[in-house]
């Protein structure tokens, strides 16, 4: 089943990647304001970087990339939540009907 596990996780992964050039693809007014306001401040933070020693400019970078993991893993934790919820709403109203299959699939993205 951890077969099964990565190549979903492979699929969802290229989902998510892909999401911008997709028909259907969710972009809100408030991602779109954090995104800018992002770009405006790292031009602030690279001008900050530059002005450190090189030791501390390697701490704050290896910091930052630490946080962007661990933000890359609580957005996939979200995603593979939001699959499981549509399968569980999809058995719900009779549309996928409910297999040990499906148990094992949602079993499996949940842990």
């Amino acid at each position: 089943m951890n077969e099964v596990f990565e190549r979903l996780s492979d699929v969802f992964e290229e989902l998510r990647s892909d999401a911008g050039e997709r028909e259907y693809s969710i972009q809100t007014e408030e991602a779109k304001k954090a995104d800018k306001e992002l770009k405006k401040e790292n031009r602030e933070y690279e001008k900050f970087l530059s002005d450190l020693s090189t030791e501390q400019r390697n701490f704050l970078e290896n910091y930052m990339d630490i946080v962007d993991h661990a933000h890359f893993q609580e957005q996939q934790r979200a995603y593979y939540q939001g699959i499981v919820d549509a399968v569980q709403i999809l058995a719900g109203l009779g549309i996928v009907k409910e297999s040990v299959k499906v148990k094992e699939l949602l079993n499996t993205i949940m842990k």
